[in-house]
């Protein structure tokens, strides 16, 4: 069994009306495609604005994923301090980080989109 994670920004409304089916694509959500990529966001967030990962505190399972028994799929309300820390990040802090660690050009600009959907996120229509 794999994880397979899209982070995207919805309103309250929206997601109440949510097909699973077809994602946030399929939605015409903002989103940021990270299946495939074993990067721990958290763990991101935290070095480059210098906090603790376990300072974020826990993302909030919605809906069905609420229920132990329940096997998917998923939707998980990403903790808002976590929001506010990546929303912090700069494009360039962003590219310092992926020089230093060598990470992918399309690991480097899958982080500035996580990034930029935070600031989305944090906007004043979400």
């Amino acid at each position: 069994m794999g994880v397979l994670t899209d982070y995207f920004a919805a309103t309250g409304q929206e997601l109440d009306a949510m097909d699973l089916n077809v994602g946030p694509a399929g939605n015409n959500w903002p989103y940021v495609d990270c299946k495939g990529w074993l990067l721990e966001v958290e763990e991101f967030a935290g070095e480059i604005d210098g906090r603790d990962p376990s300072e974020f505190g826990r993302d909030e399972p919605l809906g069905d994923g609420a229920d132990p028994e329940y096997e998917g799929p998923w939707t998980v309300r990403v903790n808002p301090e976590l929001v506010d820390s990546l929303a912090r990040l700069t494009t360039e802090r962003i590219r310092a980080y992926a020089d230093r660690y060598l990470l992918e050009g399309w690991e480097a600009e899958r982080l500035v989109g996580l990034a930029d959907l935070a600031r989305s996120a944090r906007g004043p229509h979400r």
